[in-house]
C-alpha cells in the first residue's frame, strides 16, 4: 500500500514543478495508459498503466504484451527460464524492480536493469509520458515513437 501511495506524491511533485506556481493543478481520477507505438524484435510491446482514485494512485502496472497473442510477457515460461538462466533477471522481476525503483528514487531515472536494458530505457519513456497524462487528465492511451 506504500509504493503506491509514495507514486502519487512523486506525481504531485512533478506536476507542481512542472505547472510552474500553478496551485490549481491536480491529478484527475481515471486510468492512464502509455505504450510503445511499435513491437519490439521479440514482438513485444512495453507498456505502463496506472489508476488514480480519490487523487490517490491506486495501483500501478508496467509489462509487455504479445503481437502474437497478446499475452503478457510476465507470463512467459520461456521467457523467464531463457532470461533468468542467462542474466539472473525475468520480465515479472524487472518490472516490478524498475516500479519499486522509480517509485523509491522520487520519480528520477534511475540505473538500468542489468539483462533488460532496453525495456528499463523505455520504462522511463513511458513514465514520462504517464506523468503527463495525470496532469492533463488526459486517460486516452498515449503511444510512444520509437527513437
Amino acid at each position: 500500500m506504500r509504493k503506491p501511495i509514495a507514486l502519487f506524491i512523486i506525481i504531485i511533485m512533478m506536476i507542481v514543478t512542472f505547472a510552474a506556481c500553478d496551485a490549481t493543478v491536480r491529478i484527475s481520477d481515471g486510468v492512464y495508459m502509455v505504450e510503445m507505438a511499435e513491437f519490439d524484435e521479440n514482438g513485444y510491446k512495453d507498456f505502463v498503466e496506472f489508476e488514480i482514485k480519490g487523487g490517490k494512485v491506486i495501483s500501478i502496472k508496467a509489462n509487455a504484451y504479445s503481437e502474437a497473442d497478446g499475452s503478457f510477457k510476465t507470463d512467459s515460461v520461456e521467457i523467464r527460464s531463457m532470461m533468468e538462466s542467462i542474466n539472473g533477471t525475468y520480465p515479472e522481476k524487472f518490472y516490478r524492480d524498475l516500479v519499486n525503483e522509480y517509485i523509491g528514487s522520487g520519480g528520477e531515472q534511475v540505473n538500468v536493469i542489468a539483462g533488460a536494458t532496453v525495456t528499463s530505457e523505455n520504462f522511463f519513456k513511458l513514465m514520462d509520458v504517464a506523468k503527463n497524462a495525470a496532469s492533463t487528465g488526459d486517460t486516452s492511451i498515449r503511444i510512444v515513437e520509437v527513437e
